[in-house]
């Protein structure tokens, strides 16, 4: 008998997968109380799917509402507005992004050769993400191309539209309760609405706009630019794309400027804009440095930029002063804990350093 997609979701074998991601994540996180939910779900998870399982099979499986964290962007008056939510509405969530990656009818969303971010690894890919791009990024200009256009879609993830991406996967997904549980997922209520003030606004309690944390959502903005990527594909320029950020390679100044053209009317149908800090003010030729996701590009030589190995730094010293600390108090008469050992600290902040700015 076929199983629908709903019930594939609450199979225990989806379930475990799905808790193995949100456990690999979650262990790396900067949120202690996300370190501690993982940990304390980690004491008997094997009774906790179950639990899950049986409720989503009831349909009472329940998405409380979230924490909105306001991360404040470095150098800037504005905020990243990231919601946490709980260990099992993520193991959920993760569950269904398992499923609707294998669905047929999805699969150019997630098999796309001009998108990089939250575009699962193939089984005869060697690379992904960010070396996958540059990969690509190479292979364009050993292709012809001459000149480079970097930009940045401003605040992409509080431009979507919950709405209109769901009408997409409707059109595929002739089943209606997987949907209602997918549509429960991507929306977003915050338990902390009072204590964030005026910065609630920010966060896509909405309509408009993906929770940053949520896993579904790098998918749910690879759906809204799939037709951007295409048209802005079609002809001699390349576009590759990795979330928010692309970059157009063209064979001449003018080839590349008209694509960016194209591409801010494209955005501007969809109520996006670009980010001008991050957009180049102009076709820039490849026979000088062009930075695209933290990486420097320059005839014979590819390196972190500067901002990078920086930052890079800067995250390392902030470690191992972290521990010195511990191990200082531990040599004063203080309890050592685990998490503090310079091991720990940097397993735990892996995920948070990285050459992409």
């Amino acid at each position: 008998m076929v199983q629908t997609y709903l019930q594939q979701v609450r199979t225990l074998r989806n379930l475990e997968a799905a808790w193995r991601s949100v456990r690999e994540n979650g262990k790396s996180s900067k949120s202690e109380t996300v370190r501690h939910e993982i940990e304390a779900f980690d004491q008997d998870p094997s009774s906790n799917l179950r639990s899950m399982q049986q409720r989503l099979a009831r349909g009472t499986f329940q998405f409380p509402p979230a924490r909105g964290v306001p991360i404040p962007k470095p150098g800037k008056k504005d905020i990243r507005p990231i919601v946490l939510a709980s260990v099992e509405p993520r193991i959920v969530q993760r569950a269904i992004l398992n499923v609707l990656q294998g669905i047929p009818a999805l699969q150019p969303f997630f098999i796309n050769p001009y998108s990089f971010g939250g575009i699962k690894r193939q089984k005869d890919q060697k690379l992904a993400a960010v070396p996958a791009a540059i990969q690509a990024v190479l292979g364009a200009i050993a292709g012809g191309a001459n000149y480079a256009i970097c930009a940045d879609i401003s605040s992409f993830f509080t431009r979507i539209s919950k709405s209109h991406v769901s009408e997409i996967i409707a059109k595929q997904v002739n089943d209606p309760a997987f949907m209602a549980l997918y549509s429960d997922a991507i929306k977003v209520e915050l338990n902390n609405l009072i204590e964030l003030r005026e910065k609630a606004e920010r966060f896509p309690i909405e309509d408009l706009g993906v929770a940053q944390g949520n896993s579904l959502s790098p998918l749910l903005g690879n759906i809204i630019l799939y037709d951007f990527d295409q048209k802005m594909n079609d002809g001699d320029c390349r576009c590759l794309r990795y979330i928010d950020d692309f970059i157009i390679l063209g064979p001449t100044a003018a080839a590349v400027r008209a694509k960016l053209k194209l591409a801010k009317r494209l955005l501007e149908r969809l109520g996006m804009s670009f980010a001008l800090d991050k957009t180049s003010p102009d076709a820039l030729p490849l026979t000088g440095p062009v930075e695209f996701l933290g990486i420097q590009l320059c005839p014979g030589l590819i390196r972190p930029t500067a901002k990078a190995r920086t930052r890079l730094l800067t995250s390392l010293n902030e470690i191992t002063e972290q521990s010195r600390k511990a191990f200082n108090g531990y040599n004063s008469g203080q309890t050592l804990k685990k998490s503090d050992a310079l091991l720990a600290r940097l397993i735990r902040r892996r995920s948070g350093i990285r050459w992409r700015m």
